[in-house]
């Protein structure tokens, strides 16, 4: 990014980190899908010996498995697909707001971008791991009750300073197994699942493809919106499937293609363009595809899969 940019971009972003909603940005639009990288980030100070550990730990709950449902839950249904974010540590992180400071550092880290219009892909430096929260600072304890600091060992669990398992974060505020149980209780109460195509057909705002072809010992289970006080938002659809062997997952998100459902994310394994059926898309670490077809965004997720099992899935949608 060149620097007369990157100023535009800084104070763009400057301008716009205390909205109450993103929804009043005014600014450009590409400062805004970076200005939603992460309240988590915001005016962060990490410590070095320990950041993978327990970042990967805390975002336990977020990482890129683009299941995305924290983010529907969390904006209210007004953004619901708050940029599905981009920082790798030991997976993804979900976060909202980034200061121009931080928004510097993350860019110089970039080592390939993958653009598909209203999905974009990045292949991130996993050398280069952002620092550990400054406002953390001892707060954060082992299983034995000693502060984690920057000469931590590396740890299995963090909590508290009340013994309580820390296992999420919201901007800087840290969630307690406990209140993320909660929120899951109230995130389960909006969801609206259905099994037939037809009632997939009912309520989604675009034709719902599934799967003609899926590995042996799989079957679709059930399709998932999510509502509101205005109703069941027709623009997202998750997608689950069973499976009868262990270690093995399937799971697909598809949303309405417009400005609110783009995302952006970043990974840092391997990602790489490809084709389903002649349409760009993206892979990343040959287990999750990206691409956009028809008005839709398709996104599958694997686990326990090989590469060609996982583009035939995505080739056979009908």
């Amino acid at each position: 990014m060149k620097k007369d940019n990157m100023q535009k971009f800084a104070k763009a972003v400057d301008d716009g980190v205390h909205l109450k909603n993103t929804s009043d940005w005014i600014g450009p639009e590409e400062s805004l899908e970076l200005l939603e990288l992460g309240r988590a980030l915001a005016g962060q100070d990490y410590s070095k010996a320990h950041k993978a550990a327990v970042l990967a730990k805390v975002q336990s709950r977020t990482q890129l498995k683009q299941e995305a449902k924290p983010m529907k839950i969390q904006t209210g249904w007004k953004r619901p697909a708050m940029i599905v974010a981009s920082l790798l540590v030991a997976g993804a992180l979900s976060v909202s707001f980034v200061k121009p400071s931080y928004a510097q550092d993350l860019l110089g880290r970039v080592l390939q971008s993958i653009n598909l219009g209203n999905i974009i892909a990045h292949e991130m430096d996993a050398a280069q791991i952002p620092d550990f929260p400054k406002e953390w600072e001892g707060k954060l304890f082992d299983k034995e009750g000693n502060v984690i600091t920057s000469d931590s060992e590396k740890v299995s669990e963090i909590y508290n300073a009340a013994g309580e398992q820390i296992v999420n974060f919201d901007g800087d505020k840290l969630i307690t197994k406990s209140e993320q149980e909660q929120r899951d209780k109230e995130a389960a109460e909006r969801i609206v699942a259905v099994k037939s195509r037809e009632e997939l057909d009912k309520y989604a705002m675009f034709k719902v493809k599934l799967p003609e072809y899926l590995p042996e010992g799989f079957a679709f289970d059930r399709g998932e919106f999510y509502k509101s006080e205005e109703g069941v938002n027709g623009k997202y659809l998750d997608l689950f499937f069973s499976s009868e062997h262990e270690g093995q997952d399937l799971k697909m998100h598809f949303r309405y293609s417009d400005k609110e459902t783009a995302y952006e994310m970043s990974f840092s394994g391997k990602v790489e363009p490809v084709k389903i059926n002649g349409v760009d898309a993206v892979m990343m670490d040959d287990r999750n595809l990206d691409w956009e077809a028809d008005g839709v965004l398709y996104n599958i997720v694997t686990h326990g899969l090989d590469r060609a099992e996982v583009l035939k899935i995505a080739e056979s949608l009908r």
